[in-house]
């Protein structure tokens, strides 16, 4: 069964890695999308800011102290556009990023190991569920973030090519 000081843990390492991942990369690399349909690397790392605050953050107290309130309905693809996302600064994102999911992860600490059984009145969810779905989301972005790393290296090592190294899928 998912520990709850464990998860939090993780959900501070998993800041340190997408952080470290989004680091050093130019103006150009963090605004470029492989395809119109892809995301950039701003528009990722701003949705897991958004998702942070308005998703997780928000749901989790809402079990906590409003079960029986309805649950939020919200469009997040809708958001990489009308938030304007890829507009955004790198470092400022960054910044963004690490200052919520401190919020968060102080919140979290403040709550002294809440019921993981508890649940929403509505869809059954359960706080245990959301927990481990937030470092789902975490760990599904970290693996998409590093695909958008490998393209970035394809595109910026031309002439060269990363190719020797193995191929993703």
């Amino acid at each position: 069964m998912i520990e709850y000081d464990k998860s939090l843990a993780q959900l501070e390492i998993n800041k340190t890695i997408i952080e470290n991942l989004m680091l050093n990369l130019t103006e150009e690399q963090a605004h470029w999308k492989p395809a119109e349909d892809r995301w950039s690397m701003l528009e990722i790392l701003n949705h897991i800011i958004d998702i942070e605050i308005e998703d997780f953050r928000y749901n989790f107290e809402l079990i906590l102290f409003n079960p029986e309130r309805e649950w939020p309905s919200f469009d997040e693809m809708k958001w990489i556009t009308s938030r304007k996302y890829n507009e955004r600064e790198m470092s400022s994102s960054i910044e963004k990023f690490k200052e919520e999911r401190d919020n968060s992860i102080n919140w979290l600490r403040e709550l002294s190991s809440p019921d993981l059984f508890s649940q929403h009145f509505g869809n059954k969810m359960h706080l245990g569920d959301l927990l481990s779905s937030w470092l789902g989301h975490d760990l599904f972005h970290i693996k998409h973030i590093s695909l958008m790393r490998w393209d970035i290296l394809k595109k910026w090592s031309d002439p060269f090519t990363p190719d020797y190294s193995g191929f993703y899928v």
